[in-house]
């Protein structure tokens, strides 16, 4: 074990004169930050901030009698990440899975009887998402239709949410639904729109080329607010348009730009001999482009893609002009209160350890994806 640690050091930290000197420097740096920023964690914040307004950071201002509502769309939404991510872990190590969801229900069912029932239900959240992985990994049948099972899914815990008042939505759930909701279909609406600028009908092409041209050279607070304007005077009167529905349909469009962008990135990337391959095999142009060309460009831009999912994540917080309370707003207004004005350092750093864990989960997915397609195009 010495040996090994010490040759990977040898490799990595002290190969030249150069890598040992910028080593020597950085690691006794890297120590002191990581020992003073621990001693400040364990000792000295005051973590009575978060714990005393958990729930306004995780579901913003959702009525208390209907928080199962929000329960129960987290273990859904954990549900089918763990069954996304099944897919594309090692089969074999299912049954590791599961003994490590028992732990964790176990841990759940303490924190409730502690009378801690945000910690229960992370717990417990937690426990869903490694079943719904070990499910899928040993199952692979399951998770069949992963897109169109994310859709239904999806919009079964809207409705359940609806009941409680869409404008009461917010927090971290907010996020997180904004997030899914987008991708879902601004991912749809990207591959047609990449589809179209290489459309052989010059009218398509020119729409679509615009369209993509013009959602790229104006921010995303500027659709945001054009999207929430501009969406009631296209509707009758009497119809109301929720601001939430609002904001998510300037996202949409937002980002549905991008994703084309990079689909036809991946589109130009495959080998022309392809569709030519399709074509002798007397394949229809639609038949051509979905089944032969298409999962050969997304596998080539999955990096790009995830980038567009975790900047649509990090860029929810723009929701906050048309007056919906996001995660990150919903630590402001914790901040906002005269007894927490102090309290800055503690609340941003548990906002940024949100962050930063699910965005490292959804790398994380992303490079799984990326290594299962690539052992299987081998």
């Amino acid at each position: 074990m010495a040996m090994t640690i010490g040759r990977w050091a040898r490799h990595n930290l002290f190969a030249s004169p150069s890598s040992s000197l910028l080593s020597l420097v950085s690691i006794p740096l890297t120590l002191y930050v990581a020992i003073f920023a621990a001693r400040w964690v364990l000792f000295t914040a005051h973590w009575s901030v978060v714990v005393d307004n958990l729930a306004v950071l995780l579901v913003g201002t959702f009525p208390g009698d209907q928080i199962w509502r929000a329960l129960v769309a987290g273990a859904g939404l954990s549900a089918l990440f763990g069954m996304t991510l099944g897919l594309v872990l090692i089969a074999k190590r299912w049954k590791r899975y599961v003994v490590i969801a028992a732990a964790l229900a176990v841990a759940a069912a303490v924190s409730y009887g502690m009378q801690l029932q945000w910690l229960a239900g992370a717990f417990g959240c937690l426990s869903i998402a490694l079943v719904a992985c070990a499910a899928t990994s040993r199952w692979p049948q399951i998770g069949r239709g992963m897109g169109l099972l994310w859709l239904l899914g999806v919009g079964a815990l809207c409705a359940l949410l609806v009941p409680a008042g869409v404008d009461r939505w917010g927090g971290l759930l907010l996020s997180v639904l904004v997030t899914v909701i987008a991708t879902l279909l601004s991912l749809p609406a990207g591959i047609l729109l990449a589809f179209g600028r290489n459309s052989r009908f010059s009218s398509l092409r020119l729409v679509c080329s615009g369209y993509i041209e013009l959602m790229r050279s104006v921010p995303l607070v500027c659709t945001v607010y054009w999207s929430w304007i501009i969406i009631p005077l296209v509707f009758p009167p009497d119809i109301h348009i929720p601001d939430l529905a609002r904001g998510v349909a300037g996202f949409v469009l937002f980002y549905a730009a991008y994703a084309a962008e990079y689909v036809r990135a991946g589109i130009q990337s495959v080998p022309r001999g392809q569709s030519e391959a399709a074509q002798s095999l007397g394949f229809s142009k639609l038949d051509e482009s979905f089944i032969v060309v298409l999962p050969q460009a997304l596998k080539a831009v999955i990096p790009a893609l995830v980038g567009n999912v975790l900047d649509l994540f990090n860029n929810v917080p723009a929701l906050f002009i048309i007056g919906l309370t996001d995660f990150l707003k919903a630590g402001q207004t914790v901040l906002a209160n005269p007894q927490y004005s102090s309290s800055q350092y503690e609340v941003y750093v548990f906002l940024f350890a949100a962050y930063l864990v699910i965005g490292s989960l959804i790398s994380y997915g992303a490079r799984r994806i990326e290594l299962k397609m690539s052992e299987g195009a081998r």
